[in-house]
């Protein structure tokens, strides 16, 4: 495998980073395979409890590499995507049954932004900046963009972000509620790392639910989320897990959760 995306797991937690820094972190081919493959792998890795995404160097993602796969390209990442040939990591990004942060460290773009959107939680550095700029390469944005954005930071920001195409810097996008926290460039992963040890040494199982509720309030499928949530409470009241919380607490001790 190329090094264009890397991949390491340490304490249950599976860090992917963009690394094409001389392109801002721009995605060819290569890269589109190996960023949707490894959130593949982390997904179904049950050491894995978290998934942090980031970049290196100044960008996080800013969408497409311009000179590969735009341009003269365009018509052949049209034929790829449409052929199955490649796989968005948009679709295992909503598949995923792991919680994702998307650490924000540069500039994330386009298609960039958009992946951004499906991660569970983002947080940015003082350096990140979002632009949804497809309409000012005479396109226009998934329809994830159109979907999401709107939800999460109303109607009237999104319209703004999607129409002008103008860059948001990072603490327009923590008013906006774009992203949970804004910190300095160099706390960045740290602070997304404390973040998902926070999430790991809750129940595995109570998170998977959690994490699934969340998939289907996002696809706006009301119905299912409350027959979910009605199924999972009494399957995890019935789990060695609850028993243990509940032991925990009367003894006064942290709990240890075995996903079962």
């Amino acid at each position: 495998m190329g090094n264009e995306i890397l991949y390491e797991v340490e304490d249950q937690i599976a860090t992917i980073t963009t690394n094409r820094p001389e392109r801002f972190n721009s995605l060819n081919y290569e890269a589109y395979r190996l960023l949707s493959e490894y959130l593949i792998q982390a997904d179904a890795d049950p050491a894995v409890r978290v998934i942090i995404w980031t970049g290196n160097g100044r960008g996080f993602c800013t969408g497409d590499d311009v000179k590969e796969l735009l341009g003269e390209g365009a018509a052949e990442l049209s034929r790829r995507i449409a052929s199955g040939e490649l796989e968005l990591p948009s679709g295992p990004m909503l598949r995923s049954t792991t919680p994702i942060i998307a650490a924000v460290n540069g500039a994330a773009v386009g298609y960039g932004m958009e992946l951004a959107l499906l991660a569970d939680i983002r947080i940015a550095s003082t350096s990140a900046r979002f632009s949804q700029m497809f309409v000012k390469r005479a396109i226009v944005a998934g329809p994830d963009s159109f979907e999401l954005l709107p939800r999460i930071v109303g109607p009237a920001a999104a319209a703004e972000i999607l129409l002008t195409g103008d860059m948001v810097e990072a603490d327009r996008a923590l008013e906006l509620g774009l992203v949970s926290q804004v910190v300095a460039d160099d706390e960045l992963l740290a602070t997304a790392r404390a973040l998902a040890r926070r999430i790991t040494v809750n129940a595995p199982l109570a998170v998977q639910a959690a994490k699934e509720a969340l998939r289907l309030e996002r696809a706006g499928r009301e119905n299912e989320l409350r027959t979910h949530l009605k199924t999972a409470l009494g399957d995890l009241l019935a789990t060695e897990d609850h028993q243990e919380s509940v032991a925990a607490f009367l003894e006064r001790r942290d709990p240890t959760y075995k996903g079962r």
